[in-house]
């Protein structure tokens, strides 16, 4: 079974993304992804915790989007975005948008509920819901909390939903800025839970009671009048929409039924999903979708719910990713993000063809004996991996030499080795997006391969020396200087480029565990000089850690917890 709608806390969901992914395992479900509304800071999470090898999982995100014209009272229209790069610059730039959009939207929401005689101040609400993404959901259930509503669903149906007292409408992106943002980034755009939209003359689609589906005219010319709904999606089509949500906790077995027939004659893939938000909407379980009143799942073996999504349309959906992918390459963004064009395009794709892409190439029958030794003159990346492996060094060696001109010899080493260090420099790919545009084998892309530390870090150093071949040393340590100046600026001491997340993370993968999950449990101190305390959980034991910043605790907490499994296992 998979679930491809799922949110976290990240959004509006009661679970952080790790306890997702280890519910998901604990049930049974084979792949899963987390769609929480316009943030991916949730897949991001999971994906740094780390994937376990017993389940598969692909990039979500749930889009809020502004009906077409002639459908603004059609009510809330999500599209659902699969397989995308969470690097990707433009779709991180326009999810912050929507981000502060929402953000703006809440203090004029608390301020309409104090006009009706509903107090209700933002501090409180994150106290009741907790830090994140704050939007209605938490809303309501600070007014259920302060006894102002006697239930979530009653604060929407009067005061928080589309078109009542308290509600305030929000910028969001036209659909087909939404279907083209998630091509962009390399992604399959797919309708959510269409059964919910509520199209003007929708009643009059006729049903056919004996195929519990709508009696409708299978050519392709469809009636605004009679067919509304099949009207407006045949629109998003034709922006680029490539499938549909037809597995939905919401959907009745007609709609089901019916989704899944048109899905199949307009030939798009077919998603679903229990539209899970933890504790916030109540009788929802991941994977399994509504469950009766009174059931205690954990005490019936096998209780299945309303859902039982065949892992075949996930298979589907991760190979329209990989045919999208490599029709739609984009070569021009990874060249934006490295700051340089090449002249001769094809020491990029040198670069980026990885051993196991060609060995496979060259393996494969061919009947065409001219492509056939075409295949052979391909050259994978490793000869550039050995040449950009020098190039960094020295470049990076040269910066530090000038930045901290009194350090000591040893010192300097040990700085400029955990700069370029394989986790270092494939921190650096995915800030550039490199996994998406990297050439592999079958075998390497179904393990994950395009988010693997080795094959990152190794590509990257075959991108620098592609540069270098071109534009010489001097020019191509600028650009270097450029990428690392960041890391370089942040420098106080030796500890400070040590990756004590990624090095657990690697050490509790070996050992077959689950992802170690930090969770913030205290904040001192004013804004300016606040201090953060983390807890984390990993292996069976706990480890603390502080910080000036969330990212510093976490670190030392991941330190701390390295040390305590290394006495373990001495």
């Amino acid at each position: 079974m998979i679930d491809l709608h799922i949110h976290s806390t990240a959004s509006d969901g009661s679970f952080t993304p790790v306890e997702i992914v280890n519910m998901a395992i604990n049930r049974g479900l084979s792949a899963i992804s987390i769609t929480d509304h316009d943030t991916i800071d949730g897949v991001k999470e999971a994906i740094e915790a780390g994937i376990p090898h017993n389940i598969e999982f692909i990039t979500g995100v749930e889009l809020s989007v502004q009906p077409p014209l002639n459908y603004e009272d059609s009510g809330s229209i999500h599209i659902l975005g699969y397989g995308f790069s969470i690097y990707d610059k433009e779709m991180n730039a326009k999810l912050i948008k929507l981000k502060d959009a929402r953000a703006n939207r809440n203090p004029l929401i608390l301020e309409r509920l104090g006009q009706l005689g509903f107090p209700l101040t933002m501090s409180e609400v994150i106290d009741i819901c907790g830090e994140g993404q704050i939007g209605r959901p938490h809303i309501a259930k600070a007014m259920v909390e302060k006894g102002y509503v006697p239930s979530f669903d009653y604060a929407f149906d009067n005061y928080l939903g589309k078109g009542k007292a308290a509600y305030i409408d929000k910028f969001k992106l036209s659909c087909k800025d939404a279907i083209k943002l998630i091509l962009d980034a390399g992604g399959i755009p797919v309708l959510a839970h269409p059964g919910l939209i509520k199209i003007k003359n929708s009643s009059q689609v006729r049903y056919n009671s004996d195929s519990n589906c709508p009696n409708i005219n299978y050519s392709t010319n469809y009636s605004n009048e009679y067919y509304p709904l099949e009207y407006f999606i045949s629109q998003l089509i034709g922006m680029g929409l490539m499938g549909i949500e037809v597995f939905h906790t919401d959907h009745s077995k007609e709609e089901t039924n019916y989704f899944e027939k048109f899905a199949k004659r307009k030939a798009l893939l077919i998603t679903g999903g229990s539209d899970f938000h933890g504790t916030l909407k109540q009788g929802v379980e991941i994977g399994i979708g509504k469950v009766e009143a009174g059931i205690d799942i954990d005490k019936v073996e096998n209780y299945r719910g309303n859902l039982s999504i065949s892992f075949d349309y996930y298979k589907n959906l991760y190979i329209a990713v990989e045919k999208t992918r490599r029709a739609n390459s984009n070569i021009e963004k990874l060249q934006d993000n490295f700051c340089y064009s090449f002249k001769e395009k094809s020491l990029l794709e040198t670069a980026l063809r990885h051993s196991s892409y060609v060995n496979e190439t060259q393996s494969s029958n061919v009947a065409d004996n001219q492509r056939l030794l075409d295949n052979q003159r391909l050259s994978d990346n490793q000869r550039l991996e050995f040449l950009g492996d020098a190039v960094l060094g020295l470049s990076v060696a040269q910066l530090l030499m000038q930045k901290f001109p009194d350090m000591k010899e040893g010192d300097l080493s040990k700085l400029r080795s955990n700069l370029v260090s394989e986790s270092s420099l494939a921190s650096m790919a995915r800030a550039m997006d490199v996994g998406r545009f990297i050439l592999l084998g079958k075998g390497e892309r179904l393990s994950r391969g395009a988010e693997k530390n080795s094959i990152l870090a190794d590509t990257f150093e075959a991108i620098i020396a592609a540069i270098f071949l071109e534009i010489g040393f001097e020019a191509t340590c600028e650009l270097i200087s450029l990428y690392f100046d960041n890391q370089i600026s942040q420098i106080t001491s030796v500890n400070d480029t040590c990756d004590y997340k990624s090095m657990l993370q690697e050490m509790v993968q070996e050992m077959g565990n689950f992802a170690p999950c930090y969770k913030i449990v205290k904040e001192i101190g004013p804004d300016h000089d606040k201090m953060f305390e983390v807890v984390l959980n990993v292996c069976d034991i706990e480890a603390t850690g502080e910080g000036k910043n969330k990212k510093s605790a976490e670190q030392n907490a991941a330190a701390n917890a390295i040390t305590i499994l290394n006495k373990g296992f001495n």
